[in-house]
């Protein structure tokens, strides 16, 4: 049986940019996981102050049952850490989860935005924004894979047709090139 494939909807860096100025609080940082890790919603709202560390944000117990850690700036973690201040202050240190659930602050901010996304994939274009950023950025498909935590490379090549290279190396990498 056949089963047709959804639309893969990501935003451009114009709709980004809307999207973040119609959020805040904790919605806000929780999306900045989400496009800087290509974290699902409730792996970056879920997110435990141990899990990040290093520079890095360690996501685990995910769908895919896979742990991975995703390098994030220096910046991120600085947002990180200052909402925690400003949130706990003196019991940051009994702080367990940097953030309260959130999703009903994040579809608003998508309706105030003016975004019309595909159904069913409310806050998961932010995971389909930074894989295909990724990839039109010059990004290794291997290396999304590992990000996102794909079992196998097949889920991932659904964004492989967005690289600025793709099928150009075809010029390059034939045999005749080397006569």
């Amino acid at each position: 049986m056949k089963v047709a494939e959804r639309e893969l909807s990501f935003l451009n860096i114009e709709q980004i940019r809307r999207l973040l100025d119609a959020l805040s609080g904790d919605a806000l940082l929780i999306a900045k996981v989400c496009l800087a890790t290509g974290a699902r919603w409730s792996e970056a709202e879920e997110l435990r102050i141990s899990q990040v560390r290093d520079g890095q944000i360690h996501f685990t117990g995910t769908k895919s049952g896979k742990n991975r850690s995703v390098p994030v700036d220096d910046a991120l973690i600085a947002s990180l850490n200052a909402h925690l201040e400003k949130r706990f202050g003196d019991d940051r240190a009994i702080a367990e989860r940097f953030f309260v659930y959130s999703y009903g602050a994040f579809r608003e901010a998508v309706d105030k935005s003016g975004l019309t996304l595909p159904r069913g994939q409310l806050t998961h274009v932010l995971r389909h924004t930074f894989a295909s950023h990724f990839i039109m950025n010059g990004g290794n498909i291997l290396v999304l894979q590992k990000i996102l935590g794909h079992s196998n490379l097949t889920m991932t090549m659904r964004y492989a047709h967005l690289a600025p290279e793709h099928f150009q190396e075809a010029k390059a990498l034939n045999p005749l090139t080397r006569l």
